[in-house]
């Protein structure tokens, strides 16, 4: 890749922010427009803590990514990460991204801001898992994608698993095998 090149990674994170503000300036001016009410405090409150909440998978994922997956340029990975989160879930970044995309939604106030935000970022996580990163992941790692595949849910994790997951730091697994020994 030369030096004045993008990575396909960063291309995805750029239309990917490019149509969350759309999705946002769109809510917003249908609501500006329709003059809908505000929600209640508490729901937008909840918006809040979601924000909050979501922040913990995504550090988490990028920190693994980063220890483990043997990044060869900004946000794309050479290894097959399944340890940590990842026992849990293939994608527990695209479910962070989710849940502060639809308390993004909640914070902002009004209904269709909420509703158009939420429908083009679950669309978009789906049509995106669906179409091109799973395919891309099979014909990356193969076999031993398939029976990773198998094995673990997509993006809902059973609560025990994450509550294991969060209940401890996050250790790669340089860190583990430095520390067993």
């Amino acid at each position: 890749m030369g030096e004045n090149s993008m990575s396909i990674c960063r291309k995805r994170l750029i239309y990917w922010l490019v149509m969350t503000a759309a999705s946002l300036a769109i809510g917003i001016a249908l609501d500006v427009a329709l003059q809908t009410t505000a929600f209640p405090i508490a729901v937008r409150f909840l918006g809040l803590v979601g924000i909050i909440l979501a922040h913990f998978p995504l550090k988490r994922t990028g920190r693994l990514l980063s220890q483990e997956g043997g990044v060869e340029e900004w946000g794309c990975t050479t290894q097959l990460v399944t340890t940590d989160i990842y026992q849990c879930l293939r994608h527990p970044h695209h479910l962070g991204v989710g849940i502060f995309m639809i308390s993004l939604g909640l914070l902002t106030g009004h209904l269709w801001t909420f509703l158009i935000i939420t429908v083009v970022q679950w669309t978009w996580v789906f049509a995106f898992l669906l179409l091109v990163e799973e395919p891309e992941l099979e014909s990356k790692f193969g076999e031993a994608y398939r029976q990773y595949r198998d094995r673990v849910p997509m993006l809902l994790a059973h609560p025990r698993c994450l509550w294991w997951v969060f209940s401890s730091p996050v250790k790669s697994a340089a860190f583990r095998k430095e520390y067993q020994e």
